[in-house]
């Protein structure tokens, strides 16, 4: 049998072990609701607020290396753990009104903290400034009264300490250093290892890759460091300009060192400066540079000398002085010029500079990340030691600039901050513990759970059937007959059968129950096989009484004696002998002619017996033969009726091959003896043979198991070649008178 088979026949044996014990189920699933329903009145319970919590950093230093936002957001972790705090918390605990305090009863003050530091939860929002605060209280109100008295106090005590900031600050970036430095070891540790593993990867041993989409990861970040630098000379420039005036410096000379050409021009314009003379300069430097494109023609046709040449040269150096001269004096007019109108234009544009590089850093930042991704999943090993080389490298970068920040750190000049409260603290009425629908999703699991373990468990331990209708559920099976517990006669033959001794009585009739269930079960069931689980399960009396019910009916019956390894029919009919079934399978006669011989016509008319014959040694090759499939055929065009006593299934594997060749099978059960798996496993065997399991006759069915079965064990069917027979309910004494009820008489 497949092992698929397997599992799915256990799945079907438990699944009908659920069905049979559904009200273990039952009763878990409601204890399991009745814990559920007691912790949900009795749990107490927590009502939730929340809030928003905006943080924006206002105005800028000239060593700062990265945008504004980002960071702001380097510092949000900062702020989450400023704002959960003792001092905070403690001063959001004494800002609490008296009758919120519904959580500190029983507690100290100095413990007040505490207390809130359990209840609030503070977080940053991903990719903003934004920290979204929530708390949990007993009282819906309390929660929210909690969040704003914390709100309250992180804004005080931001305002009131933020100005001596800058060493908390210098603190982090020291901290952050640290780590840093741990994960740059890191990455160099992995860096030399994946060197050692990816030697192939690496050209002339340099770190030259040839990968296309690496080359642009590294020309990216040759541009991101180059636009960082841009950023921090653009910034340095700003901060440089915002201190020179605020000290009254010369601000002209600040422009006029820091600003290009163009830059220069541009401002002049802006300002206004004698558009004439700006075109008188323009005009100049076109018949400038007319000239001198009339001097590189002279030289080339007449040498340096000549007259012409001279006069070109000294025409070009009188321009050149003019130009110079007109410097000066726009230099000079610059200086008339009110601060006031020269100050905002060039902090304008020392403004737009530096906006301008934020932008362009955090393009090539972007598009640094976008081409990173493509190269680690489009160059394997490669592309991972290139950007293992890139990342230990950016890392390095950014090292570097935390130590110039933490060298230029201006303790004296710090951010400014501003705060707003985008997300007020409202009142929750709805508790958010315990939850009335999680709480009956846990109890409906758990009960049902419980239910299954204690089915499992149940059919772990108790191996039998408690009752008929478990029988019948359990194997699939319906029970077609109660068979009780027979007396013993000390007759012989048929006078040993109940049946024939004593048709009246009403414990013979589960036999013509029987008969008649078998003859419901089906269309036409003619051969009909009787087998059980084990030796002693009562199968031959089962068989022997079962065909007197038929021959009773008026149905011409023949029973064969298919047990040819232990045959208790024989035995009990006191047949025998050197001819039987095993002699019809070996000889070479006709089917006709062997039967006249081998069969015997009992007392009861129309009741035929075919014993089991002399011991065979291959009974079950006898069995598979096509002689027998003839013998079969030939006993169906006789008899009304075949009935075929078979050993037990599980023994050996004769009834399994008798069965594929019959209508259908009769599955003898002893309750009080069988163990439930063997029987399962008997029902399971039969229809893996592909047997018609017509359904099963319960034996030894006494009267005081009337609410329940009995239970006994005893397994041994010993198929060897010994006579000795243990089958109480199969076999009679043979201390009996030797004469038989019959004669070899030929059937008809």
């Amino acid at each position: 049998m497949m092992p698929e088979a397997n599992t799915m026949q256990t799945l079907m044996r438990f699944w009908r072990s659920v069905q049979y014990r559904k009200g273990l189920i039952i009763l878990a699933v409601l204890a399991a609701s009745a814990l559920g329903a007691a912790y949900y009145i009795v749990s107490t319970r927590y009502y939730e607020s929340k809030a928003e919590l905006l943080i924006l950093q206002t105005g800028s230093k000239v060593l700062d290396g990265a945008p504004e936002g980002a960071a702001m957001k380097d510092l949000m972790p900062t702020y989450e753990r400023i704002m959960q705090g003792d001092i905070v918390l403690a001063d959001a605990a004494q800002k609490l009104p008296v009758k919120y305090r519904t959580d500190f009863r029983g507690v100290a003050p100095a413990d007040w903290p505490g207390v809130l530091k359990k209840m609030v939860t503070v977080r940053s929002a991903r990719q903003t400034n934004v920290l979204e605060l929530t708390c949990r209280s007993r009282d819906p109100k309390a929660a929210a009264a909690i969040l704003y008295a914390v709100l309250s106090a992180s804004i005080d005590f931001l305002n009131k300490n933020h100005q001596g900031t800058s060493q908390e600050i210098l603190q982090i970036l020291s901290k952050e250093k640290v780590e840093l430095e741990q994960k740059l070891a890191t990455r160099e540790a992995e860096l030399i290892e994946l060197r050692g593993r990816s030697l192939t990867f690496v050209s002339n041993g340099t770190d030259n890759a040839t990968n296309v989409a690496v080359a642009r990861v590294v020309r990216l970040n040759e541009e991101f460091m180059k636009a960082k630098e841009e950023t921090l000379r653009a910034t340095a420039q700003l901060a440089a300009l915002e201190q020179a005036i605020s000290r009254g410096e010369d601000v002209l000379q600040f422009a006029m060192a820091s600003l290009d050409v163009v830059g220069k021009q541009f401002m002049m314009g802006e300002l206004g400066l004698d558009s004439q003379e700006g075109m008188a300069i323009s005009r100049m430097t076109e018949q400038l540079l007319q000239e001198q494109a009339k001097m590189r023609t002279a030289l080339e046709s007449y040498g340096p000398n000549h007259p012409k040449v001279i006069e070109l040269r000294d025409a070009i150096q009188a321009k050149e002085q003019w130009m110079a001269s007109r410097r000066q004096v726009t230099i000079d007019r610059l200086k008339q010029l009110r601060m006031e109108e020269l100050t905002p234009r060039l902090l304008q544009m020392a403004r737009q500079r530096v906006q301008h590089s934020q932008q362009h850093e955090a393009s090539v930042s972007a598009q640094f990340d976008i081409e990173r991704q493509n190269a680690l999943s489009l160059n394997g090993e490669l592309a991972k030691l290139e950007i293992l080389q890139m990342d230990t490298k950016r890392l390095r970068a950014f090292y570097d600039l935390v130590l110039e920040r933490i060298r230029g750190i201006d303790l004296g000049k710090d951010k400014g901050i501003r705060t707003a409260v985008v997300g007020e603290p409202k009142v929750n009425p709805r508790p958010v513990h315990p939850k009335l629908s999680l709480t009956v999703a846990v109890s409906l699991m758990a009960g049902i759970s419980l239910g299954l373990a204690l089915v499992y468990l149940a059919d772990l331990l108790d191996d039998r059937f408690r009752s008929p209708e478990e029988t019948s559920l359990q194997l699939g099976a319906p029970v077609l007959s109660f068979i009780p517990t027979l007396p013993t006669y000390d007759g012989n033959g048929l006078d040993s059968v109940h049946a024939f001794v004593a048709p009246h009585e009403s414990s013979t009739e589960a036999f013509r129950t029987l008969r008649t269930a078998i003859q419901f079960a089906g269309d036409d069931i003619r051969r009909l096989v009787i087998t059980s689980t084990e030796p002693g399960d009562g199968k031959t009396t089962v068989s022997t009484n079962l065909a007197v019910a038929y021959a009773q009916s008026g149905r011409r019956t023949i029973i064969i004696d298919c047990d040819m390894r232990r045959p208790g029919l024989s035995k009990t009919m006191k047949l025998r002998g050197s001819y039987g079934l095993s002699t019809i399978l070996r000889n070479d006669d006709s089917i006709e002619n062997s039967l006249r011989n081998n069969v015997v016509v009992s007392d009861l008319a129309g009741l035929d017996i075919i014993p089991a014959g002399p011991r065979p040694a291959n009974p079950l090759e006898l069995l598979s033969s096509t002689r027998f499939s003839e013998l079969l055929a030939y006993v169906e065009s006789q008899y009304d009726q075949v009935l075929i006593d078979a050993p037990p299934i599980l023994a050996v594997s004769d009834a399994g091959v008798l069965g594929r060749m019959v209508d259908g099978v009769v599955l003898v059960v002893r309750p009080d003896k069988n163990q439930r798996r063997s029987v399962i496993r008997a029902a399971e065997t039969l229809r893996m043979w592909g047997n018609n399991l017509l359904g099963l006759a319960l034996n030894n069915m006494s009267s005081d198991r009337a609410g329940g079965y009995g239970y006994g064990y005893g397994y041994g069917y010993g198929y060897g070649h010994t006579d000795t027979d243990g089958d109480h309910d199969d076999l009679l004494d043979d201390h009996a008178s030797s004469h038989s009820s019959y004669s070899s008489r030929t059937a008809a």
